[in-house]
């Protein structure tokens, strides 16, 4: 398998039906969602004025000094809709840093701080930073901790020594409870082939099982202790008052129905360094897709008419990038269609520019709504290849 189609399988595995989002972001939406509830602040902000809210959130190994982002998120969400994507931005994204010229996207933390960080991210995704957070390494192993550890299922054996960054991983594969320094560890381990994106998937993770952990009647006892250490590891641009309108709004939003995408690239070497190279201009068309995206949720089969085998699985996946849900892959009756057939029942399905250019030359047809609650049956025919 070549380093890409690895990358490209990641990227699907990725696409979880859970809330997958930093520490950060997590904590904050947790622990004020409780203070809200228990009456502790006022509630009142005007963060749910916005259209569409976006909120960078970073990982780093120092908060008050401009250190190296080791993570890096932006949650967009519609105060009205709550529409939710969760955008992962690697950090060996190359990019074009105002001032710097091409470089890795998390060097622009440590050139200018969060302000030049929200720029070059502005610039790369064609979306305003109305918000940000950082907290430091720190931080999260204060949070680990607090709640006794938690359970992670460790998949391999993981080694590493750095002798000039005073590094060192030495994690054993199997389930295990990991404080806040093992946990660091874990997130941090990137020594492997599938490098920073592996590391993702690692951070994805242990997120959800801290959430499982938060959910744990023993575990809310202890938050009000964990906020009230919240400001020394923690630094960020919204109020009390407006974070704690994200947590009721986070509250609020099906879990299910959040959207997880990593900004993708080509892993390259120039200069013999390692970059995640990216299409900036398709960077940009893609996060806008997904924002305006009105297929998301939309559910859908797709049936193989041409006999190719495996062509429904491939066209499935494809479509599952555009945020359809795919509830069944199967045979169509017969494998004999010459043109795809897209038989749609929804409304709601329009045939934008991204399924025009996939599938080519179809045949459209529009009927009522069948009783197992289908948007959408597509018949590959004949003219489709991979």
């Amino acid at each position: 398998m070549s380093r890409a189609e690895r990358q490209n399988k990641i990227q699907k595995k990725g696409r979880k039906k859970y809330l997958q989002i930093t520490i950060f972001v997590l904590l904050l939406v947790v622990c004020f969602a409780f203070l809200y509830f228990f009456n502790i602040f006022p509630f009142g902000s005007d963060i749910l004025a916005h259209d569409r809210l976006n909120v960078l959130v970073v990982g780093t190994d120092s908060v008050e000094s401009k250190g190296r982002a080791d993570t890096i998120f932006v949650l967009s969400l519609s105060p009205k809709t709550k529409d939710t994507i969760l955008f992962s931005i690697p950090r060996d994204t190359r990019v074009m840093i105002p001032g710097k010229g091409m470089d890795k996207i998390n060097h622009a933390f440590a050139y200018g701080g969060i302000e030049l960080l929200e720029e070059t991210i502005e610039n790369l995704m064609g979306l305003p930073i109305h918000y940000y957070g950082v907290m430091d390494f720190e931080g999260f192993q204060y949070i680990i901790d607090a709640l006794g550890g938690i359970s992670i299922n460790v998949e391999k054996d993981m080694y590493y020594v750095d002798q000039a960054g005073s590094l060192k991983i030495n994690l054993h594969s199997g389930q295990q409870i990991l404080d806040g320094e093992k946990a660091l560890d874990y997130v941090r381990f990137r020594f492997d082939p599938l490098g920073d994106l592996g590391r993702i998937q690692r951070q994805q993770k242990l997120v959800n099982a801290v959430i499982n952990k938060l959910m744990n009647i023993d575990s809310m006892i202890k938050i009000p202790n964990i906020v009230t250490s919240l400001t020394e590891y923690i630094k960020t641009n919204m109020s009390p008052n407006e974070i704690i309108s994200l947590a009721k709004l986070m509250k609020d939003i099906d879990r299910d129905k959040i959207w997880v995408e990593t900004i993708q690239g080509e892993p390259q070497y120039i200069d013999r360094v390692s970059y995640l190279v990216v299409d900036a201009q398709e960077v940009e068309r893609r996060v806008q897709y997904l924002i305006e995206n009105k297929h998301r949720g939309l559910n859908i089969e797709v049936l193989n008419g041409n006999q190719i085998p495996g062509m429904a699985h491939h066209v499935a996946s494809k479509l599952k990038e555009l945020g359809f849900n795919v509830v069944n892959v199967d045979n169509a009756d017969r494998f004999d269609y010459q043109k795809t057939l897209l038989i749609i029942y929804s409304k709601e399905i329009k045939l934008d520019e991204y399924i025009k250019q996939y599938f080519g030359e179809v045949e459209v047809i529009r009927r009522e709504r069948p009783q197992n609650e289908m948007d959408m049956t597509i018949i590959i025919g004949k003219n489709m290849l991979y």
